[in-house]
């Protein structure tokens, strides 16, 4: 793989749990802003998880990975903003896709996605035509997660002549020496003994896609939904009031969901969903989609926690408050444990039909929202994975809530002209 950047390939890298796949990330960043002067983007899913694992952590023998850049290549380091200028004016960024409507004035020429089966899914459709525009190249590493944006993408462009393509399971990887294996079947019977399952270890193991999106919320009721055609094209009708319902970030993602309710069913027509952008950012758009699909407003709900201010900013208004002065008037989602507004959202599922275009990124992320899991433990913890799918499944979680709460009553039927 390191010859393939030496020769400027793009490279696609689905490879093993533990096989080092960050090590060659991290010298090949360095490579490319030796190579090439220009800016050189290192991203991780979340921009914490940036700092964590790069910026503070350590590789397999305790050593700062950031000692892999030696100073005398530094000119200087931000800190702060995880950035490193090159003696040759080279920029080397470290950061997180869940805000890459900030990377794309950045102008890079090498893009690297740790972890590319776990990113927001739009953040590659937003960057790719910019390597592309400047000639750059993209480094793509992960390991499985089911058939997600990371199978598709392999998929794509494992044969085209332009990209080094690798997908290899700890049979095919080996130390330094040639010989010896980087996980042996000792270390993976160890595995088993801890608990992990037999799918787990072909996912992280053998790096098996046709594995499903092992510790998935909803895997069952997407299938069901897939199965009956209600994820489909829904036209809204002008006779229902049109709801929205949403789970509020500050600088992190904002997700929220454009629904009516007919009868026994709730259609979720449009998804509003960006990262970085002023709360009234998202009301217009909302105020502008109404407008363009002829409708009326119904209610508005917001989190719990929609009438707190900004922490670390006494004299801010709430969200709450803001949003009355531009007309908008919230109801509060009670607040219920996460256990149980899973399980309302699992009673809702039945009774939910989705728009398979105004709200793509919905339903992939109502299929990527899943359990986090604790290697050290070999288990899935109880709490969700952190990762761009969160938001919305939040707002989706919110909307089970309400939906036991106000709607799952006898009501009229009335027409909805929908087509599969």
């Amino acid at each position: 793989m390191f010859k393939a950047v030496v020769n400027d390939k793009n490279v696609c890298a689905v490879i093993h749990r533990r096989a080092g796949k960050d090590i060659f990330c991290l010298q090949a960043w360095l490579l490319r802003g030796l190579r090439r002067v220009g800016t050189h983007v290192y991203l991780f899913p979340l921009h914490k998880q940036a700092r964590s694992v790069i910026w503070q952590g350590m590789d397999f023998d305790g050593k700062p990975f950031m000692d892999a850049i030696p100073d005398a290549l530094v000119a200087k380091k931000n800190e702060a903003r995880m950035e490193i200028d090159l003696f040759n004016g080279s920029k080397l960024v470290l950061a997180g896709s869940n805000n890459y409507d900030g990377l794309m004035g950045s102008n890079p020429v090498t893009i690297i996605y740790s972890e590319f089966s776990l990113h927001n899914p739009l953040a590659r459709q937003y960057l790719n035509p910019i390597i592309v525009q400047n000639k750059g190249l993209e480094i793509l590493q992960y390991t499985p997660r089911g058939m997600n944006h990371g199978f598709e993408v392999y998929q794509q462009i494992k044969d085209l002549p332009d990209y080094h393509c690798e997908h290899l399971s700890v049979e095919q990887t080996y130390k330094h020496d040639g010989v010896t294996p980087i996980i042996n079947k000792q270390d993976i019977q160890r595995a088993k003994d801890l608990g992990m399952s037999e799918e787990m270890i072909r996912q992280e193991f053998y790096v098996d896609f046709e594995v499903g999106n092992l510790g998935a919320y909803y895997t069952r009721e997407i299938s069901d939904m897939d199965r009956e055609g209600r994820i489909c094209h829904l036209k809204p009708d002008p006779r229902l009031k049109v709801h929205t319902i949403w789970d509020l970030g500050g600088t992190d993602a904002t997700a929220g969901l454009m629904f009516q309710v007919t009868g026994k069913y709730i259609h979720v027509i449009y998804l509003l969903h960006d990262t970085g952008k002023g709360f009234k950012h998202y009301l217009d758009e909302a105020e502008t989609v109404r407008q363009s699909m002829g409708l009326e407003w119904g209610n508005h709900y917001g989190p719990h926690d929609i009438d707190q201010k900004h922490q670390g900013f006494e004299h801010c208004e709430s969200r709450l408050m803001q949003a009355r002065k531009y007309g908008w008037h919230f109801h509060m989602v009670p607040k219920v444990s996460f256990d149980d507004g899973i399980e309302a959202t699992r009673y809702m599922f039945p009774r939910l039909r989705i728009d398979k275009v105004n709200c793509a990124l919905a339903v992939r992320a109502l299929r990527e929202y899943q359990r986090n899991y604790d290697e050290k433990k070999a288990r899935f913890d109880p709490k969700p994975l952190d990762n761009w799918a969160q938001h919305i499944a939040d707002a989706f979680r919110y909307l089970g809530v309400q939906y036991k709460r106000l709607y799952d009553i006898p009501q009229a039927t009335s027409t909805y002209n929908y087509d599969g």
